[in-house]
C-alpha cells in the first residue's frame, strides 16, 4: 500500500500486522466504508512502536494498532525478541494513547505454540492492554468472554469472502499447472471411482483434518468405502515430513495424492473434482478455507472438535463425521453441492466490510469514551 503524505480524506489509520489475505480482505472493507480510514501493515509487528512514530511524523493519526497472530517464531531468541518487542509497543502506544485492538483469532492457544509459557506471557501482555475485542465468528464469542474473562463487548470481524483473484491462481502458475496435470491423471487412473476429498493448507498440529486421515482411509478401506484425497500442503516445511510418512501407505496404495509442495488452489477445479474439504479443529478458531470450498459451492467434511462442526450444521454448509468415523458411509451420501443460495447465505454474513465495521464500531467508542473523560 502507497506510505504517500496524508490528504483530507484517508489521514486516520488502523496499523496490522504484516498482510496476509486476510488483512488485505479487511483493508479494502474499511476504505469501502469509510473515507477517511484506511489500513496498513507493520511489517514487524512486534516492534510497531518504530511504525507508530513513523506514521506520526508523516502527519496519520493513528486510530487503532490492531494486534492478531502470536505465534512462536520457532527459536528461543526469536520468541524473546517478540515478547520484547510486544512489551515495547503497547508501552508506546499507552504512551501515545493508541488504542490497542486484539483480534483473538485462536482463542485458546496459538497456532504455533512450541513455547507455552512465553505465549502466555504476550497474550496475557496484550489481553491487560487492548481496550477492543473481536473474534472471526459469532459461534466464538461467549468461548472468548469464558477464556479470557471479557466482560465488556466483543465484536465480530468475519474472515471476508474471497474474490474470483482468490479463488483460482494466476493464469500462468506453473506450480499448479504441474500439479494439475498430475492430478488429473492420478483421479482418471487411480483405485476404483470412490469419492476424493481435498486436504489443504499448512500440517501444524491443531488441524486433525491432517493427523487423523490416515485413521479415516484406514476405516473407509476396512469399511469397503473407496475413498481418496488430494492433500496441498508444503511437505517440506514444519510438521509436512511427519505427514508424509505418516501417508506413506495410503501414497503408495493410491488413496493419497500430495502436492509436494504448497501450490495456491484452483477452487474451481477442486471443487469440479472432489466431493468436499476435510476439515478437523482440535482449538476455538475459525477456517478461511471454508469460506473458500462454499464460494465454489463445495461441502464441508468436517470432523469433530473445535466450532467448525457447530457451524457446519447450523448453516447447512456440509456434514459432521462421528468421532470414531462411524457415519462415514452415510455422510458421504449426504454431501452434495452447495446450492447459491445457500452458498450466499453463509458469506454473506461474513463479508469483509461486516469486519471494516465492527473494528471502525469500536474506533468510534473508544473516540467517545475519550471525549467523555
Amino acid at each position: 500500500m502507497s506510505e504517500k503524505r496524508p490528504n483530507d480524506r484517508r489521514n486516520r489509520l488502523l496499523l496490522f500486522p504484516r498482510p496476509d489475505i486476510k488483512f488485505q480482505l479487511w483493508a479494502r472493507g474499511i476504505e469501502s466504508v469509510s473515507e477517511r480510514h484506511k489500513a496498513l501493515p507493520t511489517w514487524r509487528p512486534w516492534f510497531a512502536f518504530v511504525h507508530f512514530i513513523r506514521y506520526r511524523r508523516r502527519g496519520y493519526r493513528i486510530d487503532a494498532f490492531v494486534v492478531r497472530y502470536l505465534n512462536d517464531p520457532g527459536s528461543l531468541a526469536g520468541a524473546s525478541i517478540r515478547l520484547i518487542g510486544d512489551a515495547l509497543s503497547v508501552f508506546a502506544a499507552r504512551l501515545l494513547r493508541i488504542p490497542v485492538f486484539w483480534v483473538i483469532h485462536n482463542l485458546d492457544r496459538e497456532t504455533r505454540d512450541r513455547r507455552p509459557w512465553i505465549i502466555r506471557i504476550r497474550r496475557h501482555l496484550v489481553r491487560r492492554s487492548a481496550c477492543a475485542f473481536f473474534v472471526t465468528e459469532e459461534s466464538l464469542v461467549d468461548h472468548a468472554r469464558r477464556i479470557h474473562r471479557i466482560e465488556g463487548p466483543i465484536r465480530v470481524t468475519p474472515l471476508g469472502r474471497p474474490g474470483p483473484a482468490l479463488l483460482r491462481p494466476e493464469q500462468d502458475s506453473e506450480s499448479w499447472s504441474r500439479f494439475q496435470s498430475r492430478a488429473d491423471a492420478w483421479l482418471e487412473g487411480g483405485p476404483g471411482d470412490g469419492p476424493c476429498l481435498l486436504v489443504v493448507g499448512t500440517p501444524e498440529n491443531k488441524y486433525s483434518h491432517f493427523w487423523r486421515l490416515g485413521e479415516l482411509l484406514d476405516y473407509a478401506r476396512k469399511k469397503g468405502i473407496p475413498l481418496r484425497a488430494v492433500v496441498i500442503a508444503p511437505l517440506n516445511e514444519a510438521y509436512g515430513r511427519e505427514l508424509r510418512e505418516a501417508l506413506s501407505d495410503h501414497e503408495r496404495s493410491g488413496a493419497v495424492l500430495f502436492s509436494e509442495k504448497f501450490v495456491e488452489t484452483d477452487w474451481p477445479w477442486a471443487a469440479e473434482h472432489c466431493i468436499a474439504l476435510l476439515r478437523g479443529y482440535t482449538d476455538l478458531s475459525m477456517s478461511h478455507a471454508i469460506y473458500h470450498a462454499v464460494s465454489v459451492g463445495m461441502p464441508v467434511l468436517a470432523m469433530r472438535g473445535g466450532i467448525v462442526p457447530e457451524v457446519v450444521l447450523q448453516e447447512g454448509i456440509g456434514v459432521v463425521l462421528d468421532e470414531d468415523f462411524g457415519n462415514l458411509n452415510t455422510a458421504l451420501e449426504q454431501l452434495r453441492p452447495l446450492g447459491p443460495e445457500r452458498s450466499s447465505a453463509f458469506l454473506e454474513k461474513r463479508t469483509a466490510r461486516r469486519a471494516a465495521r465492527a473494528l471502525l464500531d469500536a474506533v468510534e467508542t473508544h473516540s467517545s469514551e475519550n471525549v467523555e473523560r
